[in-house]
């Protein structure tokens, strides 16, 4: 890392809507920055607090302070997809949290030299209404989904203007960045891809038998993983060899698990599993599968990468951007059509000779543009920046 800004830990204040023990994309990369950059940085976590989690927590390179909203507590469960929460509902709890939180982001933000924020809303409206009493420099991460691809119109210009008055914008993909400029009219996006810890996942050494595949997502429509099922099925009735793991959980379990069972012996559903499992799956399979409409960037597709596990992507912005069809992976013309999922993995089929050289070609993409280091160096040099240039 570069020299210390300050001459000492730069103290991040990082703000998160829900935090741990909710997990996803967004919070692995939140936790990997504190890992990653410590002791360069001490990061405190703004959250709201949930039923069931304390109001103060702490991990090994970070703490959590959460914040108490009002809002019953399923409606505020909202983002993990268990329970269908309309949409004034979700309005009335982001509303709760901009006043909610602003006690403990003005004494939290007092103490710390730079406040980054993960998703523009609903904590992005806090931290502007915050700055005219105290002034930090502000970064906003923009990861995709959730923030800007699902985004409701009505809520567009708040969200523009919470990125237009930050002070950096980081988008993790480069697909992304387009987006945010071409749609939302965000200047000046930095893009830093989201990384992996690739010194934890190895390729396996898996050769021939049945043709392998491996999904693993948040069981979501949007995701296709019936789709995939289908089109598994339509081959292993033309009398193909192939095989299909699945794991995840989410709002369409149940339905994954009952397609699933309905293949005995071609179509294995795992449920959830754990980081060991899902790096020894990753290792035991030939070819990773995701089949979503859209992606910030795919943190599932990086790690199969890093296993040495070309992928079948959707060939649509942010799944596709850290597969090259033909060299790591192929694409899916259009994931929501079974014949097109079918099309791509007899193309697979048909490439099984040059699985091993795709297999080395997609280990060393993760190597060079996907580790956990780069990443970390990249939100190094933005902090570094602004706390330079901080007014």
């Amino acid at each position: 890392m570069n020299a210390d800004p300050l001459g000492r830990p730069v103290r991040v204040l990082s703000l998160y809507p829900t935090f741990w023990p909710r997990q996803g994309g967004g919070q692995m990369v939140l936790a990997a920055i504190a890992e990653g950059l410590s002791p360069q940085i001490s990061n405190v976590v703004l959250t709201r607090q949930l039923h069931d989690t304390p109001p103060h927590q702490n991990y090994e390179f970070l703490s959590v302070e959460r914040f108490w909203n009002p809002a019953p507590a399923v409606w505020k469960e909202y983002a993990t997809g268990v329970d269908h929460v309309p949409f004034w509902k979700k309005t009335i709890v982001t509303g709760l949290d901009v006043f909610c939180a602003l006690p403990s982001l003005r004494r939290l933000s007092r103490e710390s030299d730079l406040v980054h924020l993960h998703f523009p809303l609903p904590l992005g409206v806090s931290a502007l209404m915050m700055r005219p009493f105290v002034r930090r420099p502000l970064l906003v991460t923009v990861h995709g989904n959730a923030d800007v691809y699902e985004l409701p119109r009505a809520m567009e210009p708040i969200t523009r203007a919470v990125l237009t008055r930050a002070d950096a914008v980081v988008s993790v993909s480069h697909d992304l960045a387009r987006y945010l400029h071409d749609v939302m009219h965000v200047r000046n996006v930095t893009v830093i891809p989201n990384g992996v810890d690739v010194e934890q996942f190895h390729p396996g050494n898996r050769a021939g038998g049945d043709l392998a595949l491996f999904s693993i997502s948040r069981l979501v429509p949007r995701k296709n993983v019936d789709i995939l099922i289908a089109a598994v099925a339509q081959l292993a009735r033309e009398g193909t060899p192939v095989s299909l793991t699945i794991a995840g959980t989410g709002p369409e379990e149940d339905r994954i698990r009952q397609l699933s069972e309905r293949l005995p012996g071609t179509v294995r559903f795992v449920g959830f599993v754990d980081e060991a499992r899902k790096r020894q799956i990753l290792r035991e399979v030939d070819v990773f599968v995701q089949l979503s409409i859209r992606e910030g960037l795919s943190i599932a597709t990086l790690e199969a990468l890093a296993s040495g596990v070309p992928s079948v992507v959707s060939d649509l912005p942010g799944v596709r951007e850290p597969i090259t069809a033909g060299e790591t992976g192929w694409y899916v013309a259009n994931p929501q059509d079974v014949e097109s999922v079918v099309s791509a993995l007899r193309r697979v089929l048909a490439d099984r000779e040059r699985l091993p050289a795709m297999k080395r070609a997609s280990r060393a993409v993760a190597v060079e543009r996907y580790s956990l280091q780069a990443m970390c160096q990249s939100y190094w040099n933005v902090y570094a920046d602004l706390l330079r240039h901080r007014s």
